[in-house]
């Protein structure tokens, strides 16, 4: 019975409160009923044609944009992401005053994803935003997109100049930025791909007259460091040479240099290299082909170990010349200092060797990365 003047009871029905007077609760049918009328309401007021179809297929296109500065594993789990969606996929490079030059990300991209359209777009002083209309207006020149994906949510206002559907990509499924790789590329390695691990070794070279201990040190200083290293491609010859013997040996030493870097670990040694070889040429012909003289001056070597004919010959005796060796030796370091190459001189026994040539490349490693 309710009192008079006093409020009704209270009663407590999914998430709030309810006012009633002695009207009896609902029963289950009831309520099931009511829900099942409020769902055939909603279901009547839609069609599966009012959702449109399936996102992305082969006639759409999309836009990736990025300065890829250097491309990691973040970059292309977004490509990847981008070409799972659309049929066409085009990423867009903002190129200007970088430490990477525009063209090696564009043959990085371009090796990852040979199906992806790479394309530079001018980058000026100023904000994403005050940019936006004249990178729209630079890759509306190449496509009118579908989709714009992107990790960060400030791209929509892109998506939006290029009336295209902007696709967020969560880029914390892989953490990791190119300031953190440019800062410091050793502690993200296993983010980088193959070309850009290439592009932060650093490289050292053994040069010296024969039998001063030089593929010794290189296999020793690989392994202290977990890396590789590049054989000598004349080592396993009987050492009877033809001309035609130096400028093979110095394309082999290429080709397994540039294949050998992708997979080292912040440096990569060399037994010998076309300046070595081009100067031993030198020494057996009184001559040398002429590309080997550029390949020579132009060989991307950081520092050069230079060791010295100072421990016991072993080889063929015949070889066995101390004045040629330490003449070799003294037109090494000629030509190191007249090329402008850094160096540092290795003597001493096996250990002293060692470990100048570890202090030596310690102090290179400290440096930072360009």
């Amino acid at each position: 019975m309710t009192v008079l003047g006093s409020p009704p009871p209270l009663a407590w029905y999914g998430s709030s409160f309810a006012y009633y007077e002695e009207d009896p609760a609902p029963t289950e049918a009831e309520l099931n009923a009511a829900a099942a009328g409020r769902r055939a309401d909603r279901l009547a007021r839609f069609s599966p044609e009012q959702f449109g179809p399936r996102p992305g297929g082969g006639d759409s296109s999309g836009v990736v944009l990025g300065r890829f500065l250097p491309v990691h594993d973040g970059h292309r789990y977004l490509i990847e992401y981008a070409r799972a969606y659309a049929g066409r996929v085009f990423a867009f490079v903002r190129a200007g005053n970088d430490p990477i030059p525009w063209p090696v990300r564009r043959d990085w991209l371009t090796e990852l994803f040979p199906d992806v359209t790479v394309v530079p777009v001018e980058s000026r002083p100023g904000t994403p935003t005050d940019n936006a209309p004249r990178w729209a207006e630079q890759i509306r020149a190449h496509v009118n997109p579908d989709y714009v994906f992107a990790g960060e949510d400030r791209d929509a206002f892109m998506a939006s100049l290029l009336e295209a559907q902007f696709v967020r990509v969560d880029r914390q499924a892989i953490p990791v930025s190119g300031t953190q790789v440019r800062a410091d590329p050793w502690a993200w390695e296993r983010h980088l791909p193959p070309g850009v691990r290439a592009w932060y070794v650093r490289r050292v070279c053994l040069i010296g007259p024969e039998s001063t201990g030089k593929s010794t040190l290189a296999r020793r200083l690989a392994e202290h460091y977990g890396t590789v290293y590049v054989p000598d491609p004349a080592r396993p010859a009987s050492g009877f040479f033809k001309p035609s013997d130096i400028p093979l040996f110095a394309h082999q030493q290429q080709t397994a240099a540039a294949l050998l870097a992708r997979r080292a670990s912040r440096v990569l040694f060399y037994d010998t290299n076309p300046l070595s070889l081009r100067l031993w040429s030198e020494r057996l012909f009184d001559a040398a082909a002429d590309w080997m003289r550029t390949a020579g001056e132009d060989d991307g070597i950081d520092l050069y170990l230079l060791t010295a004919p100072d421990v016991p010959f072993s080889g063929i005796d015949e070889y066995n010349q101390p004045a040629e060796r330490a003449d070799f030796h003294a037109r090494c370091e000629r030509e190191l200092t007249r090329l402008g190459r850094a160096y540092v001189p290795i003597a001493g026994d096996h250990e002293q060797r060692f470990a100048r040539a570890v202090e030596a490349v310690d102090a290179l490693l400290a440096r930072p990365a360009a």
